[in-house]
């Protein structure tokens, strides 16, 4: 077996990590489907700069898109682009980690590999979970400057810097803020002091902390404020994030968290801390008993799954999905490969290298699964085709937005949709056009939607069949909604016995001027 797979470097792991993303990328060159819906929803957000893009998800990826895009870029390259970058920056992070939590090159090295393996990972990333990838690669480095603030107290203002942007990216990244600082004041309580008087005191971990703790406030108020002072009103909105059931048993949550878990840690981690359970407490890993880091994360993993389950306990949340865990709890995983890996390496000095080269096989065959999933990629659409609702990728927007122009005038139009993804890719297609969507009515219009005099154009998407004005829509329309409605279709390109509709109507412009009240 050679030695970059028996003991793999730091370069071969990020050669792993570059081909992984080359395959993902090629397979997105070269895909005719069109934006998904989470891609979509950033272009129709993007149109403008505002505090808020409604009241779901804050909105530093969307700032984050604005700023990278070049002013004739098309938008599907820029996508892309953030996604991969949020993923690059996030496994630096995990590497970070690693090394704070006492991790050498080799071990890091096996860490970055091992996180390629997690379900996650391997698949939903590449479509979807924009928000949640940035907020866990902003919260893993959060995590690694916190443990540098426990043996320097000055990193606490980086950490708060951190945990605003965190917040700023997902809302569920707050859990990470509250667990996080519990379990720094337990390590910094109980922490035995050094022989030669190097442990920070806790008075200055109070001051410097009280300092991060402004940082983060001035970064997050304005946000905060745009976000409480939404006319549906925070206890409105707090239930629209966490749908409840009222009639379930209160101990639900609790189970659904625990399986979610396990969900979460699929593959590589788990797999991992399964393989080196039996021996663990026999091997003498080099630092993890004693890390400062290490004991840390397990308190921070204890804490923020505790309050996540006493949370979702008391709004008798009524499911549970296990991406909710990448920004509460991001070092867990780091935590399971530094220490698996670490009994490896001190079984290997006992006689027992076997084990370590049987995991560093199966971590490699894991990234090579990875690596293979995006070959998997190429049959999906043509599956999802025959059974889609609404089709995301196959709707041809270029098509669309000629029909809409060739009906209502080639000049740019207000147009006011069905649901957010049909504004996505009109406004990607001309970026003249300035869209709305009423299936969310929390999220603001663009800054130019009231401020010109363009015609406004009600449309909706449906499949196989056209449909009536959607309920959102009909209440914009009011008492104009019996305008006479103009249809148009066209064969999907993997299932063409299927037909996109695509419906429209012209409003008064009142309509549009009144957009944002």
């Amino acid at each position: 077996m050679p030695d970059f797979i028996k003991k793999p470097t730091l370069l071969s792991a990020w050669v792993a990590v570059g081909l992984w993303v080359l395959a993902y990328g090629l397979l997105k060159v070269f895909s005719p489907d069109g934006l998904d819906i989470d891609s979509a929803e950033q272009v129709y957000f993007a149109q403008s700069w505002q505090m808020g893009y409604g009241t779901r998800q804050p909105p530093l990826y969307t700032w984050l898109l604005l700023w990278l895009k070049p002013q004739h870029a098309a938008w599907a390259a820029v996508l892309e682009f953030s996604r991969y970058l949020c993923l690059l920056g996030w496994l630096a992070g995990v590497q970070a980690l690693a090394r704070v939590c006492g991790a050498d090159r080799s071990v890091q090295a096996r860490v970055i590999l091992a996180h390629l393996g997690l379900l996650l990972v391997m698949w939903r990333v590449h479509d979807s979970l924009t928000h949640t990838v940035l907020a866990a690669c902003i919260s893993v480095w959060a995590s690694a400057a916190l443990i540098s603030a426990l043996q320097k107290p000055t990193y606490w203002l980086l950490v708060g810097a951190l945990a605003a942007a965190a917040c700023l990216s997902k809302l569920n990244a707050s859990l990470w803020c509250v667990s996080s600082l519990l379990s720094a004041w337990v390590v910094i309580l109980t922490r035995p002091a050094a022989p030669h008087g190097d442990t920070p005191p806790p008075r200055a971990h109070l001051i410097w902390m009280s300092l991060g703790l402004l940082v983060f406030v001035a970064a997050i108020a304005p946000y905060a404020h745009w976000w409480l002072t939404q006319p549906s009103g925070s206890v409105a909105l707090a239930r629209r994030i966490v749908v409840s059931d009222d009639h379930q048993p209160v101990w639900r949550p609790l189970t659904r968290v625990l399986a979610g878990s396990l969900e979460y840690l699929l593959l590589t981690p788990l797999l991992l801390f399964a393989l080196t359970a039996r021996w663990r407490a026999k091997a003498a890993p080099i630092d993890a008993p004693t890390s400062i880091g290490s004991r840390w994360l397990l308190w921070q993993t204890g804490f923020g799954l505790v309050i996540l389950s006493l949370v979702l306990m008391a709004m008798k949340a009524s499911h549970f999905t296990p991406r909710w865990l990448w920004p509460v709890v991001p070092g867990l995983t780091v935590w399971m490969c530094v220490r698996s890996f670490q009994a490896l390496d001190a079984s290997a000095e006992d006689g027992r290298a076997v084990w370590r080269e049987r995991a560093a096989l199966m971590v490699w065959c894991l990234v090579l699964v990875s690596i293979g999933m995006a070959a998997v990629r190429l049959w999906v659409p043509g599956i999802n085709a025959q059974r889609c609702t609404n089709c995301w990728t196959d709707r041809p927007a270029q098509q669309m937005s000629a029909e809409l122009h060739a009906r209502y005038g080639q000049q740019p139009l207000r147009i006011i949709t069905g649901d957010d993804h049909l504004a996505g890719i009109l406004s990607q297609v001309n970026e003249r056009d300035s869209t709305w969507t009423a299936s969310s009515v929390d999220l603001p219009p663009p800054a130019d939607f009231v401020k010109d005099r363009s015609p406004c154009v009600a449309t909706w998407v449906s499949m196989d069949k056209p449909s009536e004005l959607p309920d959102g829509l009909r209440h914009l329309a009011g008492d104009f909604w019996g305008t006479p409605v103009a249809q148009a279709s066209w064969p999907m390109r993997l299932a063409p016995q299927r037909l996109i509709w695509l419906s429209s109507m012209a409003l008064p412009v009142s309509v549009c001027d009144k957009a944002r009240q």
